[in-house]
């Protein structure tokens, strides 16, 4: 795992480069490298964090044996022996770096399809002067670049872009699917002319006539076109859970490839619990497994993961953590989260990376497993709105709205789901469940007269295909929530440690297969991650399957009523708000004493403001 950054501009020079290399520092502190062509106007850097070959020999910039290609890499690409078998390629290491190059050599952008792994490249052909980027399936590694038609400047993270003298101009769609999403989704960066390279897809830039540059974008992998046209055909139970495990044994197997000290989270839910269990089946001696646990009991669950520890005899580290641990990181998350991100489960996912990493290198993650198992409660929440509204023409809807809002917070809270819009609700409906600013509400704030949401054209697209709804949130989840949610914030949280995190469940050969199993294998009567919970039925007791989903929270809401309620005043006072233009200060007036007045179910909004505050004096101001 590393951290890489380069550009093709006359305009940059060799200090640039390294001033964005150094930015990187965190996700590579073992080694640094560079390749400066003046010339050709390309840069190229590398930070190093050792997992596989810890000889000087595997460092980047790598060269290709011919010596018309240099590559910069971060990620892993697990099957790299099998690819080196089946291209036939003698290497000079043992890294999978080598094998990455020199199948490019031999057959070009068409290797990627053999690769299996997470992975951000670039090539640059010294021959031909083109650079090629390119990012795994489902994003797990992330790829920011900016291009202004002139130059392209690209790395591993957003802030080694920022520290260059680049323009830094608020994308105002960007900013308008934060409010409603927590997140910046799909291509979009916060800021314009800077963009993520999109999961599944590669870039090229070829800069052979020195007066402009041609920038490419392709895509190699679709997950949309490995859906199995419905209806599925039945499948003998017995016979799919065996083949469950022995595609999970498989990615677990290759995941386990590293020359550093490697464990796994372990949370004591269904995902983690069977990556755990299927792990320790595999290795003769324990294996090393992490867990932190909080001073406040309705937030902790580690002795649901000791439990578990103990019946699958795993060497268990639980690292109990004060409310006050994850309060003072508060004002520290954009340090290692360089755009705008609403997730308060940043917080301990920082803290458990953090742990992990005093005694491994590597960890494996249960990331994947509710996306691919149905395992999130809005399934049966969006049938039942989505029937309310084609029953009810608006005036029953407006009539519970209001009769809700007159009573608790509870019901108050409840009584937003009745003003939704129809378009694109399933949209609207995550938004809410997440407690976020509605469309409605982001008009006020903005003041703009419509928004441009690119979460509703996504879910139109998906709503039109033929599956039933459930896959069709499950496809959404994957494609939405999974790659510039769950994985930005990993990714962010795990290298801020200079820890690598592998995620078992997102072998693309899993995934797909997954997918395209019947329904009924992932949800019956009621109960999610059914075929999962079965498989995990032959290694653990039953109550430690079938127990109430936890999930991963941390309580902001309680902070800013409590210790954390000066980043209110701090941060959200009208003079702030006014002077810097972006926001409508007397919504943000109305909105807090609400907030304060015992209305919780505002402290999202709250956080998602505040955050972006603390965003924007980092990297804007």
């Amino acid at each position: 795992m590393c951290g890489i950054a380069g550009f093709l501009s006359y305009r940059l020079n060799k200090e640039d480069l390294e001033k964005m290399t150094s930015a990187l520092k965190h996700r590579g502190p073992d080694a640094e490298g560079y390749f400066f062509d003046p010339q050709n106007r390309i840069g190229l850097g590398h930070r190093r964090l050792s997992i596989i070959d810890l000889t000087e020999a595997a460092n980047q910039p790598f060269y290709s044996r011919c010596g018309r290609y240099v590559m910069i890499y971060n990620g892993e690409v697990y099957n790299f022996r099998d690819i080196a078998a089946k291209y036939r390629i003698q290497p000079r290491t043992t890294s999978d770096t080598e094998i990455i190059l020199e199948a490019f050599v031999q057959k070009g952008i068409d290797c990627v399809h053999d690769f299996n792994g997470m992975f951000a490249i670039a090539i640059w052909d010294t021959q031909e002067k083109k650079l090629w980027l390119i990012r795994d399936r489902f994003g797990v590694k992330p790829l920011v670049y900016y291009d202004n038609g002139k130059e392209l400047v690209f790395a591993s993270e957003l802030k080694a872009l920022m520290c260059l003298p680049l323009p830094k101009e608020i994308s105002l769609p960007a900013l308008q699917d934060y409010l409603f999403l927590e997140y910046i989704p799909n291509a979009k960066s916060i800021f314009k002319n800077y963009y993520k390279l999109p999961n599944g897809c590669y870039l090229t830039a070829d800069a052979s006539d020195p007066d402009k540059l041609n920038i490419q974008i392709h895509r190699y992998y679709h997950f949309r076109e490995k859906i199995a046209p419905r209806p599925l055909p039945e499948r003998n139970e017995n016979e799919t859970l065996d083949e469950l495990e022995s595609l999970l044994s498989s990615s677990i197997r290759y995941r386990q490839i590293s020359d550093v000290p490697i464990g796994a989270f372990l949370s004591g839910g269904t995902d983690s619990s069977l990556i755990c269990a299927l792990f320790q089946k595999q290795n003769h001696l324990p294996v090393n497994t992490f867990t932190i646990g909080f001073d406040v009991a309705k937030f902790n669950e580690s002795h649901y993961a000791e439990e578990v520890a103990g019946v699958l005899k795993t060497n268990h580290k639980t690292k109990f953590l004060s409310a006050k641990s994850s309060i003072d990181l508060v004002e520290r998350i954009t340090e290692f989260c360089d755009e705008p991100f609403a997730v308060p489960s940043i917080i301990p996912t920082f803290l458990v990376s953090h742990e992990s990493r005093k005694h491994v290198t590597v960890a494996l993650s249960g990331d994947g497993g509710d996306e691919l198992f149905m395992g999130y409660g809005y399934y049966g929440l969006y049938r039942q709105i989505k029937n309310i509204f084609r029953l009810d023409p608006g005036i029953g809807r407006r009539l519970i709205k209001n009769i809700f809002s007159l009573l608790g917070n509870r019901y108050q809270r409840a009584s937003r789901l009745f003003e939704l819009p129809s378009h694109g609700l399933m949209a609207h409906l995550w938004s809410e469940q997440q407690y976020m600013f509605s469309e409605k509400e982001i008009k006020k704030l903005l003041n703009i007269k419509c928004t441009e949401l690119s979460i509703l054209h996504t879910w139109e697209e998906i709503d039109r295909l033929s599956l039933h709804d459930f896959e069709k949130i499950s496809l959404f989840d994957i494609e939405q929530y999974l790659a510039h949610n769950l994985l930005f914030k990993m990714d962010s949280a795990s290298m801020a440690n200079s820890l690598e995190v592998r995620n078992p469940y997102l072998d693309y050969r899993l995934v797909e297969f997954c997918f395209n199993l019947p329904l009924h294998y992932k949800i019956r009567n009621g109960t999610a991650k059914y075929l999962m919970k079965k498989l995990l039925e032959r290694y653990l007791p039953h109550h430690l399957i079938y127990r109430r989903k936890w999930g991963f929270p941390a309580p902001i809401g309680d902070w800013l009523m409590r210790e954390l309620s000066y980043l209110v005043d701090k941060w959200l006072n009208m003079e702030r708000i006014k002077k810097q233009g972006i926001f409508n200060e007397k919504t943000i007036s109305a909105l807090i004493p609400q907030f304060r007045s015992g209305k919780k179910y505002h402290d999202k909004r709250i956080w998602s403001l505040i955050f972006f505050q603390m965003w924007h004096e980092k990297y804007v101001k």
